[in-house]
């Protein structure tokens, strides 16, 4: 397989961070889910405590990979792993058509109203193929300085919020019931479907990882909370009448002269939302290649043709975006890479030989 130049554990988990960020940027206002109520700044904190439960399948996976690596062991490049990499490949591969759709959604609304984004969205996939053509050593290394400038942006934004924030717009704590509050906060959980991809570059991947996940998963955690107080507060009621409410509360700051920042802001989104794509395609690239033994040209340029086709037959109807956007897929996806997929693999490696040696692509 691909890959094997090294990354450090804070390189992995910085990109991780960026990509998930993403998501958080681009967040679509639903009927079932409301933002503009002080239980949204408590998803993210129970995230936290989801992640670690939920990270118990790649913690057994990363553990018997140690093992096996020690004793100079591999897992064999039978047909239940070809068959569980094509499965990351179809999971991951969604993954590019839902980030890629949504900013297709953002831009056609927010940046240029009605205007056919198309050939923009045709040029954004093939950079990010080009990019993830790179190894996750390379891809990681970038990731981590741009990082900087992101979070550099967004306390920007968070004191030119700071005059905004109004008290009486945070609501009463689990005002429509902790049901509901459960309910959202598993879903905002399930939107980090990077989780799964732990295991895909173990053997890329020095240095600690039990530890720098968790700094991973609590600085996440913390940071969107925080994110989300300066949503909530500066719009109150009115986030929730908005398609992208993390947006629109950017689109009120100022700073000293400065009347609008909202197109910085935009800008760094829009090179988040690049560094989420072209980590999904190099997933899934690694996968397709290791399942099929293709290289690494031909799956990619295979994959990117689909998306661009499968994105403007989207495009078309709107129907197809709110499907591809669905709880239900959601849910199914990130149970599939975070917590079944895993399983499987462990299972798997448990089956090892004693005789066999290692391979350092699995």
């Amino acid at each position: 397989m691909m890959g094997t130049k090294k990354v450090t554990s804070n390189q992995f988990f910085l990109l991780l961070y960026l990509s998930l960020l993403s998501s958080l940027f681009m967040y679509l206002s639903s009927v079932k889910t409301k933002i503009a109520v002080t239980d949204a700044l408590l998803r993210p904190i129970v995230f936290i405590f989801m992640s670690f439960i939920f990270a118990i399948p790649s913690y057994l996976v990363l553990k018997k990979h140690k093992e096996l690596q020690k004793n100079r062991l591999y897992v064999p490049k039978n047909k239940g792993f070809k068959i569980l990499s094509f499965i990351y490949a179809v999971i991951y591969f969604t993954g590019i058509l839902k980030a890629t759709a949504r900013f297709d959604l953002f831009a056609s609304t927010e940046l240029f109203p009605d205007s056919d984004m198309t050939v923009f969205l045709g040029v954004m996939l093939i950079a990010c193929l080009f990019i993830s053509f790179c190894d996750v050593g390379a891809l990681a290394r970038g990731a981590s300085i741009f990082v900087f400038l992101v979070i550099l942006s967004t306390v920007f934004v968070m004191i030119s919020l700071a005059s905004d924030i109004k008290i009486l717009n945070f609501t009463p704590l689990f005002q429509s019931g902790i049901g509901q509050f459960s309910r959202d906060s598993l879903l905002f959980t399930m939107q980090a479907t990077e989780m799964g991809t732990i295991i895909m570059f173990l053997p890329e991947i020095e240095g600690d990882i039990k530890k720098k996940f968790a700094g991973w998963a609590i600085f996440s955690g913390l940071s969107f909370s925080l994110i989300l107080f300066f949503v909530v507060g500066s719009l109150g009621a009115f986030a929730d009448t908005q398609l992208f409410p993390t947006y629109a509360s950017v689109t009120i700051a100022s700073f000293g002269l400065i009347e609008r920042i909202d197109a910085l802001e935009t800008a760094i989104w829009i090179l988040c939302v690049v560094g989420k794509v072209s980590f999904f395609f190099l997933v899934v690239i690694k996968s397709l290649s290791y399942t099929f033994n293709v290289s690494k040209y031909v799956s990619g340029g295979v994959c990117c043709g689909l998306v661009i086709a499968l994105i403007i037959f989207i495009s078309e109807n709107i129907n197809r975006f709110y499907f591809l956007s669905s709880e239900i897929l959601t849910s199914v996806l990130f149970i599939l890479s975070v917590a079944v997929l895993p399983t499987l693999a462990f299972i798997i490696m448990k089956k090892v030989k004693p005789c066999e040696k290692i391979d350092e692509n699995i």
